[in-house]
């Protein structure tokens, strides 16, 4: 119960067309970011000319959901944004009820040397993840999707992080939590690409090779990766 009391505390760890906009509680949940710039939302009139990492204070839901309809139909590749609403319950329930709710998860798989798990899809490298299956708890699906999309058979330890992202299917947008776990390596005799998923490769790769694959990745598996990097790193 104390665990998921914190996680219901945890940030929405929100990218809308692959834009980092994060829904936080408090400007103290900041402090780790460097170069960060701090504005007041009355001050902000165009996302677009914005630019590194923006922290915006006070946002009230009205205009939380105006900023979502900007980054739904623009992409901005070199600014982030971490959002503090006036209300942030409110600002969170309302930014879920303009989409479709899917729930997924995945793994961060680490083996004996330390390297990382990585697959490489539809031109980008990615970490293994899937739906949820009726029936399945988070933590069933990412055992299973990880082992299925790579072969490695794998062992379950912790969650790093939550991140919510957003797509279309259809014109109906939706927005996808996924729930991201650290695993260990159990055994990668078997391991192979799942090819029915589009996965042309699946790689071990060391410091330097995540490095360069998240040069070529989604700025929601960066933060993925960001959130493993710093629990383990003192």
């Amino acid at each position: 119960m104390m665990e998921n009391y914190f996680l219901s505390l945890a940030p929405m760890n929100l990218f809308i067309n692959d834009t980092p906009f994060f829904l936080l509680r408090s400007l103290a949940e900041t402090d780790h970011l460097a170069n960060r710039n701090i504005v007041q939302a009355g001050q902000v009139g165009s996302l677009g000319s914005l630019q590194g990492t923006v922290v915006m204070l006070e946002v009230p839901t009205d205009k939380v959901l105006g900023f979502l309809q900007d980054l739904m139909s623009h992409h901005y590749e070199d600014v982030s944004f971490r959002i503090i609403p006036e209300d942030y319950n409110e600002a969170k329930a309302q930014v879920r009820a303009q989409f479709n709710v899917i729930d997924a998860a995945g793994g961060v798989v680490i083996n004996k040397s330390g390297r990382i798990l990585m697959i490489y899809r539809l031109k980008k490298w990615d970490l293994p993840k899937g739906k949820v299956d009726k029936g399945e708890t988070f933590k069933m699906t990412a055992v299973r999707e990880v082992e299925e999309e790579t072969g490695v058979r794998v062992r379950l330890r912790h969650r790093i992080t939550t991140t919510w992202h957003t797509y279309t299917i259809k014109d109906n947008p939706i927005l996808k939590r996924t729930k991201w776990y650290l695993m260990d390596c159990l055994d990668d005799s078997a391991m192979k690409p799942q090819k029915v998923e589009n996965i042309e490769k699946v790689a071990w790769l060391d410091e330097a090779g995540v490095a360069a694959a998240l040069s070529k990745s989604y700025r929601s598996i960066r933060h993925v990766i960001d959130c493993y990097q710093r629990q383990v790193v003192p």
